[in-house]
């Protein structure tokens, strides 16, 4: 990741800043609280697509703040060490299309550290998003994407994470996929018919490498249908 300086990093810089000013005579830890920029875990889905806002995972500040134009939103994602307002790092503008609910935390792997999820498009039912991982340092780093009913609705099943999202009212795609260092591996690819209870592997290129068994995971699916 390049850092770059932009004229709004430097205004988040400047906001930092009289934070701290502003917390140190009590001795408190910059929070972020009272400086515009509300806490991403606290905005309404509805109306939180878009809204800038801060997330504070361990010992880094997360800053997302957008640029709105007529038909989609840029994001600038900044990181920085929540003590003295210092940017640690600063993303690439990400593109936001149409969405309704905020960037959040959710540890996908339990690894027992959470990953961020940034929603970039919303349609009918599905929502898709960047997610970002932390290395070693405790710095967040692009690992791909997912999308699905949810974050709350992506499933850990044996070490693999499960998503699924609509096609139509009785079809549906399962992904499975594994998160390491460099990011997702695709695992398989299965397509749901719930009308008539059958499910069917329409790309397992990693379920041998897994070590596991195309029969078995599309029979433990039709008896999950057929219950």
């Amino acid at each position: 990741m390049t850092t770059r300086m932009t004229p709004m990093m430097t205004r988040l810089g400047a906001v930092l800043v009289a934070g701290l000013v502003a917390t140190a005579a009590h001795g408190q830890d910059f929070t972020h609280a009272d400086d515009g920029m509300p806490w991403c875990d606290t905005l309404e889905i509805g109306s939180a697509g878009a809204v800038d806002c801060a997330l504070m995972p361990a010992d880094v500040l997360l800053n997302f703040a957008y640029e709105t134009g007529e038909w989609e939103s840029i994001l600038s994602f900044t990181q920085h060490d929540p003590m003295t307002g210092e940017l640690l790092d600063a993303s690439d503008p990400l593109t936001i299309e149409s969405v309704v609910s905020a960037p959040t935390l959710r540890d996908i792997n339990e690894d027992g550290t959470p990953e961020v999820f940034i929603p970039y498009i919303t349609g009918n039912v599905n929502t898709y998003y960047y997610v970002w991982q932390a290395d070693e340092a405790g710095l967040y780093y692009p690992s791909g994407e997912l999308g699905g009913f949810g974050v709350d609705a992506f499933e850990l099943r044996d070490g693999l994470v499960i998503t699924t999202t609509r096609d139509s009212a009785t079809t549906y795609h399962e992904t499975a996929q594994l998160l390491d260092v460099d990011g997702f591996v695709p695992i398989y690819e299965m397509l749901i018919n719930a009308a008539n209870g059958s499910c069917t592997i329409t790309d397992g290129s990693g379920i041998m490498a897994r070590g596991l068994d195309a029969a078995t995971i599309t029979a433990d699916c039709e008896a999950g249908l057929a219950n």
